[in-house]
């Protein structure tokens, strides 16, 4: 099939797809460091019943919820957007390859904004417990998302076995899978560690 070109003179797609997904990727891994981060300090509480920590804990998810619910939604559907109109055919390519990996890492985004909607406004409601619960779930469904998508765009970069079999497995295990997941946990923990202070 034939799609029409969307031409950026001066600016080019590449790099206005690089501006965006910076961006979105900052965000991101922003927001799978600092709900480790999260979860923390509201184990002091259950374990100990120390408030200052309850208090730490709760001065931080308004501003949290706004960069990564709003700015991180925006920025993912920009990416959408702009990648849709400057390289359509790999577009294409990535979502019917990788149906189901989409469609997994939807249900966890899904987790992942309930959940952080319950810790936030449930946050004085909830027992210690079931709000320290809630706090794991969101972790875990962000680092999910996390692991979901390093291996889509781990494939773009290195398809390695899946040139010879076309298998969905051999695609999204690729070569950089492993290492890009550590490499982008550290980073995810390390922008966590700011909140620290």
């Amino acid at each position: 099939m034939n799609y029409p070109v969307w031409f950026l003179p001066g600016v080019g797609g590449g790099l206005l797809i690089a501006i965006i997904a910076v961006v979105h990727v900052f965000i991101s891994h922003f927001a799978v460091g600092v709900a480790s981060f999260l979860c923390w300090p509201s184990t002091k509480p259950v374990a100990r019943t120390v408030r200052p920590f309850w208090s730490l804990s709760a001065s931080t998810p308004r501003l949290f919820l706004l960069v990564t619910m709003v700015a991180g939604g925006m920025t993912g559907v920009a990416i959408w957007f702009v990648i849709s109109l400057v390289h359509p055919g790999a577009t294409s390519l990535l979502i019917h390859l990788f149906v189901f990996g989409w469609a997994a890492e939807w249900v966890f985004f899904l987790v992942e904004i309930v959940a952080l909607l319950i810790y936030y406004y449930q946050f004085d409601r909830l027992d210690p417990k079931t709000h320290l619960a809630i706090g794991w779930i969101y972790f875990i469904a962000g680092w999910m998302s996390l692991f979901l998508i390093n291996g889509i765009i781990g494939f773009m970069l290195t398809p390695g076995d899946w040139l010879q079999n076309q298998s969905f497995w051999s695609a999204f295990f690729n070569p950089t899978f492993w290492p890009s997941l550590f490499f982008r946990s550290m980073i995810a923990f390390m922008l966590a560690v700011p909140g620290l202070f």
